[in-house]
């Protein structure tokens, strides 16, 4: 993607394209990472990722998702009634079989901006959890770079994170009556188009709340692909990206924001916008 020609020769809409989604979700996918939980709870097993993506700010190893998110983990962690069986970092390791790690210290070091009014959470990644993380060669940390290099306005954005409806539990039994589970999160790289602010007119007032907010239209795949998972449910938490094309036509992107909602019918979504939650961390 990196021949000017070609580039310059694709038509406006190259980038809703399904097979280009694709393509970029191999890049984009090496900045995230899930957060699995399996827990025991009111008799029933229940399992399921938590979006996120792995950022290097100030000497931390950080996992940034929506706060929300972090308040959840919060309350599961300390609810004596549910037993966390299994708790593992999805950094998607290239070596069969340490596709996870688990998390070694479940004594997390959280933060919430919601009561300053920000729907967005850091994890800190600390000891052996931050060293093999790090030394994955596959994850690859989001820094400062992402969000302050010079840019031009963007050709699109992208919105990405593990729905809950591509999630996938297979149990596979054994003759010696041994059970294997696996789960596998699936990766949605949905194309946005940013929208202007219509919370003055719309009924739904608690989705348009906030007029500083990233608003934005889930497009479908012009080419007619219909692989979009029909909620966002699992994502949020997960990057915004945009995609944009420098003067001399090569392809680069940037971290936009974080997804914290979604309007379902209108397959409409709300980010926190970099700025914002740049205020909240650097008062």
């Amino acid at each position: 993607m990196n021949n000017k020609g070609k580039l310059a020769d694709l038509p406006n809409d190259w980038w809703r394209q399904h097979l280009a989604c694709q393509t970029l979700a191999e890049w984009f996918g090496h900045h995230l990472v899930g957060l699995f939980f399996s827990v025991q709870a009111n008799g029933s097993k229940q399992e399921g990722v938590y979006t996120g993506l792995v950022l290097y700010y100030e000497k931390n190893l950080l996992w940034i998702t929506a706060g929300h998110v972090v308040d959840e983990i919060h309350k599961v962690l300390s609810n004596p009634e549910i037993d966390v069986q299994i708790m593992r970092w999805l950094d998607g390791c290239e070596i069969p079989g340490a596709e996870s790690i688990p998390v070694h210290n479940r004594n997390l070091e959280m933060f919430s901006g919601l009561e300053f009014g920000i729907d967005f959470g850091v994890v800190k990644i600390t000891g052996l959890d931050a060293n093999n993380m790090l030394n994955n060669n596959r994850t690859q940390v989001i820094t400062e770079e992402f969000w302050k290099t010079p840019h031009s306005k963007p050709e699109g954005y992208y919105v990405l994170g593990f729905p809950k409806e591509w999630a996938e539990h297979h149990e596979t039994r054994f003759p010696d009556n041994q059970i294997f589970n696996s789960f596998l999160a699936n990766l949605a790289c949905l194309p946005v188009q940013q929208i202007g602010y219509r919370g003055d007119f719309h009924p739904n007032k608690e989705f348009w709340n906030d007029p500083d907010a990233f608003y934005g239209q889930i497009l479908p795949f012009v080419d007619g692909v219909e692989d979009q998972p029909a909620s966002l449910k699992g994502m949020s938490g997960g990057p915004l990206f945009s995609i944009e094309r420098d003067p001399s036509d090569r392809i680069g992107y940037r971290l936009f924001g974080i997804q914290r909602s979604e309007d379902k019918d209108e397959r409409l979504i709300r980010a926190e916008p970099i700025h914002k939650i740049l205020g909240l961390i650097n008062p």
